[in-house]
């Protein structure tokens, strides 16, 4: 950190190898197909309703959570019994004949003339109902149930991320766009300064050297100030695309890089909140859809209970001659019936359900230890992030005193050069310090910040209620 401080690079360099925003973020956040106006003044809060409104992720887990609401609601439709009706109106291809007739010739008797001929056509219906009771009902029920309650936890995990992800952009936006205005002042001040050597230069004051390492000063200021505004364009232009709008480049950013406060509870009290974390949520999750399907594997070795009704009337005589309105003209073969099945073959020694039975245990056993694994994933980083937002804490405190101490160094390098007491390179190098004293509290700042918005999504708990939690 001491070489950094004492170093006389220039500070628009240093600020060149600041990374823009990250190519992955834009993989990561989805952008609306239809890109809506931007609005006049854009701040973080803004930024953070427009993405999650236009974000097509979003969009997608919504349909899911619509899809699982729309299960749940009608979850016991499994208790509905099957119903079906049909009719039929048959032709046989062969004609009818009386099967009697050739009998009747072959013993003497002589043919009936007034017989009638068989029907020609013949009409049936079937209206049929079941329901078959199986205690896989019961824990089908349970897995739709759950399943609404983890897209609905899925939903807000998706919002929860997005929000991270669109905050850290915009502090980044905002830190490129403190960057900029740092180096614009740093140009503004080399080009007064030169006026200044240039009027000294022409009464005789200072010698040529000192006007040209001025302006080669102020010239090499140039490239890096125009590469940080094409990186801060380029950072705007991603930007409007996370949050669906057509374009930024007329929208003012507001907000700032400073934190108001770092202070958090005692490293023992936060700990207390590691099972808010999204990834331990989802292990435990995962727990609960592992026993729902260990109930169901037991239940295929369960009974299951089958009621059954059906009415399958049909007429005797031609639909087209008969009356069917006279019901000795119809005869019903429909019945009513309850059946109780019992699978054997689950109940046999290594049979594929007992062995899926077994393996589901032992992957119920590796669920639990996820759990806790994730929970000691979740506790070292939790420590982790502690450690380092106090040391930033400290650094921003030194940093901050640094520079006040370069402000003042600056002054008395201006007040020697003006006196005569000092050469302009004196007041060169002061400035040169100052604003890298300037950039590394901006970067240290917006360093703090990144590092309370992972804490904030890694315990799945905000800033405020971190400060006050026993």
């Amino acid at each position: 950190m001491s070489n950094f401080l004492n170093c006389k690079e220039n500070p628009m360099r240093t600020a060149h190898r600041t990374p823009l925003l990250p190519v992955v973020l834009l993989l990561l956040i989805s952008a609306s197909l239809t890109a809506l106006p931007a609005p006049s003044e854009l701040d973080i809060d803004t930024a953070v309703e427009l993405a999650l409104a236009n974000n097509l992720g979003i969009r997608s887990h919504r349909i899911d959570a619509q899809i699982a609401e729309r299960n749940y609601q009608h979850r016991f439709n499994v208790l509905y019994p099957q119903i079906s009706a049909q009719g039929t109106l048959a032709r046989p291809n062969a004609e009818p004949e009386d099967p009697f007739a050739g009998l009747m010739e072959q013993l003497g008797f002589p043919p009936v003339p007034d017989a009638e001929d068989p029907p020609r056509w013949n009409m049936t219906g079937t209206l049929s109902a079941q329901l078959t009771l199986a205690s896989q009902m019961i824990h089908g029920i349970r897995a739709v149930t759950d399943a609404y309650h983890n897209a609905e936890i899925e939903l807000d995990d998706a919002r929860r991320e997005l929000e991270k992800q669109i905050r850290t952009s915009f502090y980044q936006l905002l830190l490129q766009q403190e960057q900029l205005d740092l180096s614009e002042r740093r140009l503004a001040a080399t080009r007064a300064r030169l006026e200044e050597v240039q009027q000294n230069y022409e009464a005789g004051l200072v010698d040529e050297l000192t006007l040209r390492r001025t302006q080669v000063a102020l010239e090499n200021q140039r490239p890096g100030l125009l590469r940080q505004r094409q990186g801060y364009a380029t950072a705007k232009h991603s930007l409007a695309a996370a949050l669906g709008v057509d374009s930024l480049e007329n929208t003012t950013i507001t907000g700032s890089i400073e934190q108001a406060s770092l202070e958090l509870a005692d490293e023992s009290a936060l700990l207390q909140l590691i099972d808010r974390n999204p990834d331990i949520q989802a292990a435990r999750r995962g727990i609960q859809g592992m026993e729902t399907r260990i109930d169901l594997t037991r239940a295929e070795m369960l009974p299951t209970l089958t009621f059954a009704f059906s009415l399958n009337p049909g007429l005797s005589g031609d639909p087209f001659s008969s009356d069917p309105f006279d019901t000795d003209n119809w005869s019903d073969r429909g019945s009513f019936s309850m059946t109780l099945r019992q699978p054997l073959d689950p109940l046999l020694p290594g049979s594929s359900t007992r062995q899926n039975l077994a393996n589901q245990r032992d992957e119920l056993q590796q669920a639990h230890l996820r759990v806790e694994q994730a929970r000691s994933g979740v506790a070292l980083q939790t420590r982790r992030l502690l450690g380092e937002i106090t040391a930033a804490r400290e650094t921003i405190e030194s940093l901050q005193a640094n520079v006040a101490l370069a402000e003042r160094a600056f002054e008395l390098a201006e007040e020697a050069y003006q006196s005569g007491l000092r050469d302009f390179s004196v007041v060169r190098d002061a400035e040169i310090d100052l604003g890298d004293a300037r950039l590394q509290l901006l970067q240290e700042q917006h360093r703090s910040i990144e590092l309370l918005l992972e804490l904030e999504y890694l315990l799945n708990t905000p800033h405020e209620t971190m400060k006050e939690i026993n």
